[in-house]
């Protein structure tokens, strides 16, 4: 990161030659850095300390000093953009707006190649940090979005917001907006895949065995409709008819029609 600020730096102070005090300029920065955007606007101490400073979503407050105390400096604002998720990262969050940047230099002896780096002592809640470009999930409550300010070290310290798409900073340093992760939903393990086609495999079977009984069962239902239908046309037509005896067969009780025995005649000599 110090590689990043470094060339930007140098960008910014380029831009500044032959350019008015107390205004800002946008920094045209190399295309390997295309995405970023940087603006540059040099100051008068007195002038930060009575009036402040806007330089894009960045506002400093009146009653700001530089640290060490110089003249004059020059503030840097970078907008990593695109980049952003490139150079920094918050563990367990997402970032849901680009990274920002507000950096101070000295300029009070520019043609003698020092430029550096300043901290500045500032009143009440601070700078102020405004993300225009925030992309927030649905139904997101806001407790759970904070601002992350990023140290040089590699710390990050999150804080609420002040105000809708706002964060304050005690420091100059690099900023942003982020929200808890969500974790992927991992992929079924091998053992989940196993015992899932285990069960789809047991109910198709199941339901194979219900399918059978229910065959069986309708089969038998339907065997025993036709017989008992025989049986009533036959004991029908015995009512109509010549009465019907009964007899068994096995278990089952069937009509059979009544024998008549046809009565013996004794032949004997006198008959004609």
């Amino acid at each position: 990161m110090e590689s990043l600020n470094s060339v930007i730096r140098d960008y910014a102070f380029e831009e500044l030659v032959g350019r008015r005090t107390g205004v800002p300029y946008e920094v045209s920065v190399p295309r390997n850095l295309s995405g970023i955007r940087s603006s540059v606007l040099r100051l008068r101490r007195g002038s930060l300390w009575t009036r402040g400073a806007n330089l894009s979503s960045i506002h400093i407050p009146p009653g700001a000093m530089p640290v060490p105390s110089v003249r004059r400096l020059v503030i840097v604002y970078n907008d990593l953009g695109n980049r952003s998720s490139s150079y920094y990262n918050v563990p367990g969050y997402s970032l849901v707006a680009p990274v920002v940047g507000c950096l101070a230099y000295d300029a009070s002896n520019v043609s003698s190649g020092i430029t550096r780096e300043l901290e500045l002592a500032l009143p009440g809640d601070g700078i102020l940090v405004a993300f225009p470009q925030v992309n927030l999930p649905e139904g997101l409550m806001n407790s759970t979005i904070k601002c992350a300010a990023f140290g040089r070290s590699g710390s990050v310290h999150l804080d609420d917001m002040v105000s809708k798409n706002v964060c304050s900073a005690a420091s100059t340093g690099y900023f942003a907006i982020v929200v808890p992760s969500v974790a992927p939903a991992s992929p079924p393990s091998v053992e989940q895949k196993t015992e899932s086609r285990w069960k789809v495999w047991a109910m198709a079977s199941a339901c194979g065995v219900v399918g059978l009984v229910l065959v069986g069962l309708v089969g038998l239902g339907i065997f025993g409709s036709v017989r008992n239908k025989k049986m009533e046309d036959m004991e029908s037509q015995a009512e109509e008819g010549e009465a019907l005896g009964t007899t068994w067969v096995g278990r089952s009780k069937m009509p059979s029609a009544t024998m008549m025995r046809t009565q013996p005649v004794i032949e004997d000599g006198s008959a004609p």
